[in-house]
């Protein structure tokens, strides 16, 4: 690296910084007159954006940075600003975020439904086409509403603002349009029933909380006797079928569903007649679709890989309706937070296929990955049906819960044989 272009680099950055523009620009300008490196010259490029204020040229610049890394961040947010998806006022700093709004109760708007034919409360069915009256049977269709028309988040740019590092903090009050109660609920509720007159709420977001709002859901497909079935044959399967369990509860869960692309790079060394040959290395194009993180906390430990037994193709667009009666939760795990598991996830998966796809006998435990080149692209926040039970063994109680689209059990067991003997010897729980 030359001295030279460092020094003029070093010294137009601090010129930018102090907000002498002429001075900068000269500096950067002659940066790219001389042997530069590629990151000298994206640095050179984005502080000349950074001090001009012809949008034109600012647009050059920050295009011939993503014509050399069309994932460079810095340069997609100015990109962003330029063609007004981003607004400059809503960027903030992680490390320095405005402290928490007032825990203080706020009103919320709520909508409840009611049957037009005699006024009792209606409720979704599990039908994933309308409300039913729990009174009279009528029946009102909602509008088919298919994922077509869900756009993706951009990741980098929900980083941006505060919606991508805050959790919900203000209580919420919701009055009751049934009997006129009020109810203070907790921040990750979307839905209540009144436990006085059973009127069915969903509750919108209030302007006092700064929260992504669902952009889907897939509705309930899966009956509450469905979802008890399909718990016993579970016990039964598993050995506990003298155990009861307890009558299941519906409630959508939030999940983040993330797309991941890019390329890794890979090391490893080759084994020949069991002994270490030579080195190899490669670059393995990434693209995964659909990566399922939990949004909440809710589900017990153990039981979360639950999550990939959801189908996508399900998915419609989010519609208040569908949590008339069911209890909701907003996420309490922010996108930022999710999408380093989903980095994390996709990576182990990449690594699973590195090594399966090399051809020669490789080093399982050898291979290292670059993910410099890898990238969580887009997001959206989804809401998911689950049924949630527990049964009692062995005087301890266990969570069992079943997927509400496909019906897919995962439950908790008992521990038995040497891994109870280690437990009881540990004083740990599994």
């Amino acid at each position: 690296m030359s001295e030279s272009v460092r020094d003029l680099l070093m010294r137009g950055i601090a010129a930018a910084k102090a907000g002498d523009k002429d001075e900068a620009r000269f500096f950067m300008q002659w940066v790219l007159r001389m042997d530069a490196s590629e990151d000298q010259e994206r640095d050179a490029w984005y502080y000349l954006s950074k001090v001009t204020d012809d949008p034109a040229e600012k647009r050059d610049y920050v295009e011939n940075i993503l014509a050399r890394n069309p994932r460079d961040p810095a340069a997609r947010r100015e990109l962003a600003i330029l063609d007004g998806q981003l607004d400059p006022s809503q960027i903030v700093d992680p490390d320095r975020m405005p402290r928490a709004e007032s825990e203080t109760p706020q009103a919320a708007d709520a909508r409840r439904f009611v049957c037009s034919q005699c006024g009792a409360r209606m409720v979704f069915a599990p039908d994933g086409q309308s409300l039913v009256c729990e009174y009279c049977g009528s029946r009102r269709a909602i509008p088919s509403a298919d994922a077509a028309g869900l756009e993706e988040r951009d990741l980098l740019l929900t980083l941006a603002s505060a919606q991508g590092h805050t959790r919900p903090v203000a209580q919420q009050v919701v009055a009751c349009q049934g009997c006129g109660a009020s109810f203070v609920l907790p921040p990750e509720t979307l839905s209540l029933t009144c436990p006085f007159c059973g009127s069915a709420h969903a509750v919108r977001q209030t302007e006092s909380r700064d929260l992504i709002a669902p952009d889907g859901i897939i509705p309930f497909a899966v009956t509450q006797d469905q979802a008890w079935e399909r718990i016993l044959q579970w016990l039964r399967t598993a050995g506990l079928d003298g155990c009861a369990p307890e009558t299941p509860a519906g409630v959508y869960l939030p999940v983040w569903v993330f797309n991941v692309g890019g390329e890794v790079g890979w090391h490893g060394e080759a084994r020949k007649q069991g002994m270490i040959d030579h080195p190899l290395s490669g670059r393995e194009p990434v693209l995964q679709s659909g990566v399922l993180i939990p949004a909440s906390r809710k589900l017990p430990r153990g039981l979360a890989d639950v999550m990939e037994t959801f189908r996508l193709d399900g998915l419609i667009a989010y519609d208040a309706r569908y949590l008339a009666d069911w209890p909701a939760e907003t996420y309490e795990i922010s996108v930022s937070d999710a999408s380093l598991e989903a980095r994390r996830k996709s990576l182990t998966q990449a690594r699973a296929e590195i090594v399966n796809l090399v051809e020669a006998d490789i080093v399982p435990d050898s291979v290292t990955l670059n993910s410099i080149g890898l990238a969580v692209e887009s997001f959206r926040l989804i809401l998911v049906p689950m049924w949630s039970s527990r049964y009692t063994a062995e005087d301890r109680r266990f969570a069992v819960v079943v997927n509400g689209q496909t019906g897919d059990v995962r439950g908790e067991r008992p521990l038995r044989g040497i891994r109870k003997w280690l437990t009881d010897l540990l004083g740990e729980e599994d």
